[in-house]
């Protein structure tokens, strides 16, 4: 099964990481999407680095 793992700045506040799941969805139906944050702050790639950082080893 195919897996997606996302992380953005998108936020929860709105549908941004839903309107992207159902992209997601539609191109793969069988895909497992994982996510890993969407409250990293914009534009923050230390900070986006370090959460990747704590969840890599468990995602392979």
């Amino acid at each position: 099964m195919p897996a997606i793992a996302l992380l953005a700045d998108f936020g929860t506040r709105d549908g941004y990481d839903a309107a992207m799941k159902a992209v997601i969805i539609s191109i793969c139906p069988q895909a497992a999407i994982i996510d890993i944050s969407h409250d990293i702050a914009p534009q923050q790639i230390v900070e986006a680095r370090f959460v990747l950082w704590t969840v890599y080893q468990r995602l392979q």
